[in-house]
C-alpha cells in the first residue's frame, strides 16, 4: 500500500496514542493522521465526516490494543489482531482497503490488511484469520476467481454462532443462493455445515472432483472429502 516510511508513520502514531486506538488514512500514497473522535477511543475509532472529502482516502488504518489480560487463567489480547464486526461494517461501507496495527505500547505489528483485494489470494494453503481468511471469505474468493461473481460480504465477529446469530442462513438468499436437493449437487455449489454448533456456521465449495474446498480455524485451507456428519444446504 505504501513504503516503509508510511508503515513507520502509522506504527509511530499507534504507539504514541496507545492505549487509545489510532486512526489515519492513506492519501496520496502517504499516511495521514486523523483524530479519533469516538466516544470510547479505547475500544473504537471514528473519523470526522469531512475526512472523506478533504483527504480522499485510498485506505484506512487504525490500531488495536494488543496488550494481554488474564481471562480464566488464559492470557489473551484485549483486542485481537483481526477486525471486529464494526470494523468490517465500516470497511464494507467504504469500499476501500482497511488495515489494523496491534500494539502493546512498546512494540507495533505490521499492518494486517483486509478488503476485496484479498479475493485474489491463493485459495489453497491460506492461514485462518477471522473475517479476512475464514470459510465464507474462501467461498467469496472462489466465486471471484473461478466464476467472476462478486458475492456480498457480511460483517461478523468471531464465533458469531455462539452469540445468537445465524449469519449464513440469514444472508443465504441475499447472496443469490437457493436450496437444492443432494442429488442435484454439482461443482460450484456451496454447502453449509453446523460443525458442533446450534446453527450452520461453516461453509465450503463443492469441487468437480467431489472434494470440498473449505477453511477451518487453526488449519490451512484444503480441498478434502466431505464429512458425513452435519447439515448442508446447497445453492
Amino acid at each position: 500500500m505504501f513504503g516503509p516510511d508510511g508503515l513507520g508513520a502509522a506504527q509511530g502514531h499507534a504507539l504514541e496514542v496507545w492505549p487509545k486506538e489510532s486512526c489515519g488514512v492513506v492519501s496520496g500514497g502517504a499516511y495521514v493522521r486523523v483524530e479519533n473522535i469516538a466516544a470510547d477511543p479505547l475500544n473504537a475509532f471514528e473519523m470526522p465526516a469531512d475526512t472523506w472529502i478533504t483527504l480522499s482516502p485510498e485506505a484506512v488504518i487504525h490500531s488495536h490494543d494488543g496488550s494481554t489480560i488474564l481471562v480464566k487463567n488464559i492470557h489473551q489480547s484485549r483486542h485481537p489482531h483481526y477486525p471486529s464486526a464494526d470494523d468490517m461494517e465500516s470497511q464494507i461501507a467504504a469500499g476501500i482497503p482497511f488495515g489494523i496495527i496491534s500494539t502493546d505500547g512498546g512494540l507495533a505489528s505490521d499492518i494486517l490488511w483486509w478488503g476485496d483485494q484479498t479475493l485474489d489470494e491463493p485459495l489453497v494453503g491460506r492461514s485462518f484469520i477471522p473475517g479476512i481468511f475464514d470459510c465464507y471469505a474462501l467461498v467469496r474468493a472462489w466465486y471471484h476467481q473461478e466464476r467472476s461473481i462478486h458475492l456480498p460480504d457480511f460483517a461478523r465477529d468471531d464465533a458469531w454462532w455462539d452469540n445468537g446469530k445465524n449469519l449464513l442462513v440469514d444472508h443465504f438468499s441475499e447472496a443469490g443462493f437457493a436450496q437444492i436437493q443432494p442429488e442435484q449437487v454439482c461443482e460450484g455449489d456451496v454447502c453449509l455445515m453446523r460443525m458442533f454448533a446450534a446453527v450452520p456456521c461453516h461453509s465450503g465449495v463443492v469441487l468437480g472432483s467431489g472434494l470440498i474446498l473449505h477453511h477451518l480455524d487453526g488449519r490451512l485451507s484444503p480441498p478434502e472429502p466431505p464429512r458425513k456428519s452435519g447439515s448442508a444446504g446447497m445453492p
